[in-house]
């Protein structure tokens, strides 16, 4: 993945983040244990590939989210998002996305023509379960 393609890649992430109540400043991206998962496709001049394995940490290097990207590639819309999300706060899962697929969220950002495309992928539950505490 190219620079400029990783840079969208990473702001787009940030966005989908924020869906799920996680808006911090500085918060870093770690790809090393990241792995190469499903689909691939050229975009930005650039190959590309859904990654499990990436984690974020925020400016006081603590561990704060770690899961799969996503992406839909149709024409000329690009949209990553995240997929198997985990979510943590001072130390403790607060959130898990466990199942794969389109979250509500992700679906309403879908141009209209090609949501029949993407419909067997669409969630039809709220993308968290809660762990017991």
């Amino acid at each position: 993945m190219s620079p400029a393609l990783r840079n969208l890649v990473e702001k787009q992430l940030l966005s989908d983040l924020a869906h799920y109540g996680v808006v911090q400043e500085g918060l870093r991206f770690d790809w090393s244990e990241s792995c190469i998962e499903g689909h691939s496709a050229n975009y930005l001049n650039s190959s590309l590939e859904n990654y499990s394995g990436i984690s974020l940490y925020n400016s006081d290097d603590e561990y704060v989210a770690h899961g799969w990207m996503e992406f839909i590639l149709a024409g000329e819309f690009f949209l990553v998002f995240w997929d198997f999300l985990t979510i943590r706060e001072n130390s403790r899962q607060i959130s898990d996305k466990n199942q794969p697929g389109i979250p509500d969220h992700v679906w309403q950002q879908l141009p209209q023509d090609i949501r029949g495309s993407y419909q067997k992928e669409r969630m039809t539950q709220p993308p968290f379960r809660k762990p017991v505490l």
